[in-house]
């Protein structure tokens, strides 16, 4: 399995998923992290509404977030991508939470304020 996750710098999750520099791609087996991977986010120089735009982490199968707007939110569902929340602002700790299976996936969270 392969999870993006948007990043400047590779040690922090980007608020912005449109906006980042890059996704840190990390490929999950039996519950451990095997590879690590940066990629260019093409989104940061063109329009992101099509879906072609998501060339760079199409064989991920998951995002990790802290945030996203509906647009985003949407293309990524339309993408078949999992969407994982996390309040983790640093990426390791992120991660330790994931594998630890304790961050909420977007159909388990609630819109209720």
């Amino acid at each position: 399995m392969k999870i993006a996750i948007p990043t400047n710098d590779g040690l922090t999750i980007h608020p912005d998923f449109g906006n980042a520099r890059g996704f840190l791609v990390l490929t999950v087996e039996l519950g451990a992290i095997t590879n690590e991977e940066m990629r260019f986010n093409p989104f940061t120089t063109k329009y992101f509404s099509a879906p072609e735009n998501l060339d760079s982490i199409r064989d991920c199968q998951s995002v990790i977030l802290n945030n996203i707007n509906a647009g985003f939110n949407s293309l990524l569902s339309d993408q078949n991508k999992e969407i994982i929340w996390t309040k983790q602002t640093i990426i390791t700790n992120a991660c330790i939470h994931y594998l630890e299976n304790n961050l909420l996936k977007a159909s388990h969270t609630c819109c209720c304020p």
